[in-house]
């Protein structure tokens, strides 16, 4: 089990060998309530009222309603708590990462609806890039473990060749999971080769991810 690291110099070096850390709480719990609430309200757009666009990716099950799987471009939808993807306490963590400058370079809601979700393939981010310059930090808005699809990682495989057998390397493993609590930040490499397995259980998994990179770096693969 991979268990909250509270010092930052070990933050840095876990993320610098292993390529992930659940680093625990640094936004205030009034911050991930309302980010949490906002995230509620952007699902129920598309449960409820079928609020359909290209941002919401969801996939079709027979005789039965499509199941959302993520809400990409989550800064450009209309939602109060939209500006509080921008806190600089997220920004201030990614440069002990990465190093300064950062800028956030992506945003979305990667949710797994209670006995509903299918997992997500193991894959790598952005393989081309060099370690230590991109990462995702993940803002968990519910508790999660193995049992309700948490994230999994190889620890090591950001530093693996870009041109790697994802597959061959999840197989070879270890494959950690790593479990956190409502409000917990987790921050992993983005040439990490990682997944999670599906929801079966009776709990919500959702997640705000945000990338944050060096401005002067190309992002396209």
């Amino acid at each position: 089990m991979t268990m909250v690291v509270q010092d930052p110099a070990v933050w840095v070096e876990r993320f610098r060998v292993d390529g992930f850390v659940r680093v625990g709480q640094v936004l205030d719990r009034d911050v991930t309530r309302r980010l949490k609430a906002g995230a509620t309200r952007l699902i129920s757009r598309f449960t409820d009222e079928g609020h359909t666009s290209t941002d919401y990716w969801n996939f079709d099950v027979d005789e039965q309603p499509p199941v959302l799987y993520r809400i990409h471009n989550l800064e450009k939808q209309d939602w109060p708590e939209a500006e509080l993807l921008h806190r600089p306490e997220l920004a201030r963590l990614a440069a002990q990462f990465i190093g300064e400058p950062v800028v956030a370079t992506a945003f979305a809601l990667v949710l797994k609806e209670p006995r509903r979700a299918a997992g997500v393939p193991w894959h790598r981010d952005r393989p081309h890039l060099a370690p230590q310059t991109a990462c995702n930090i993940s803002i968990c808005l519910d508790a999660a473990g193995p049992a309700n699809g948490c994230l999994e990682g190889v620890p090591g495989s950001h530093l693996m060749p870009a041109d790697l057998d994802v597959e061959a390397v999840r197989d070879a493993g270890p494959r950690v999971p790593v479990p956190s609590d409502e409000g917990d930040l987790v921050v992993h490499d983005v040439r990490l080769v990682h997944g999670s397995g599906p929801n079966p259980s009776d709990r919500w998994r959702r997640t705000i991810v945000i990338e944050f990179a060096d401005p002067a770096i190309r992002l396209e693969a």
